[in-house]
């Protein structure tokens, strides 16, 4: 029982995190008009806070199927805690900015708001209601048409790449950091400014492709000032296509 509860886990954040990236590309086409990357890592289509909080909503909330009133308002609290705790991790170890709600009313500490909230529960009731159980119906078809075996190895084989993915793009972070501080004088928080030879990947990723794949990356400096980086480097394209 245990190990096929970790297997549904490692399905879903896998194809809650894929759904999460076109979600968040569509929207930045609506809201920005623009073709912009929105994914987690440097490769594939993974937008990970979606699959972190669709994991926790499902396994907090689904004993609240078709219950719409407590669904909205739980999965608020539930989808808010998620953004908040995402977002503060992100600050700490990666000590980035992934988004900022500063200016949104009744955010808190800029990591979340009301107006997320508000989305947050939306997405509970459609998630819990329609979407996953029609994902979990799903698998069961694919185990017993296909093979229990090809659709574990398969997941085995994604979740060892974004693991890799993940460690690649977090050193790529750190490496575009310490450039971007020593390039354009910015004392930002929690990075040492470093020698390029001091690098572990060194140039082996382009200001021009961090900014690509991250064009609302902020940071935050000595002063606990917000810099977003697309001003920073604003000579550089930070989008694929604008409409």
């Amino acid at each position: 029982m245990k190990k096929n509860v970790i297997w549904k886990i490692l399905i879903y954040f896998i194809i809650y995190s894929i759904i999460g990236f076109f979600m968040e590309t569509i929207y930045g086409v609506f809201t920005k008009g623009m073709l912009e990357s929105r994914k987690s890592f440097l490769y594939g289509p993974f937008c990970i806070v979606y699959g972190i909080g669709a994991i926790v909503l499902i396994f907090t909330l689904r004993k609240y199927k078709n219950r719409n009133i407590k669904l909205f308002f739980y999965g608020m609290i539930v989808g808010c805690a998620v953004e908040y705790f995402s977002s503060y991790i992100g600050e700490i170890f990666m000590h980035v900015k992934w988004w900022d709600y500063s200016n949104d009313f009744l955010n808190i500490h800029g990591r979340t708001c009301l107006y997320y909230a508000v989305l947050w529960g939306f997405l509970s009731i459609t998630l819990i209601n329609y979407v996953n159980p029609f994902l979990d119906k799903c698998i069961d078809t694919v185990i017993e048409k296909v093979s229990n075996l090809l659709l574990k190895s398969t997941i085995t084989i994604i979740t060892v790449f974004m693991f890799f993915d993940g460690m690649i793009t977090c050193y790529a972070l750190d490496n575009f950091l310490v450039r971007v501080a020593n390039e354009y004088n910015i004392n930002i928080n929690g990075i040492e400014k470093r020698e390029n030879d001091e690098l572990f990947l060194g140039n082996a990723f382009s200001n021009e492709k961090m900014i690509m794949t991250y064009p609302n990356i902020i940071v935050v400096n000595e002063k606990n000032e917000i810099v977003h980086l697309e001003n920073v480097l604003s000579n550089m394209k930070n989008y694929y296509y604008k409409f």
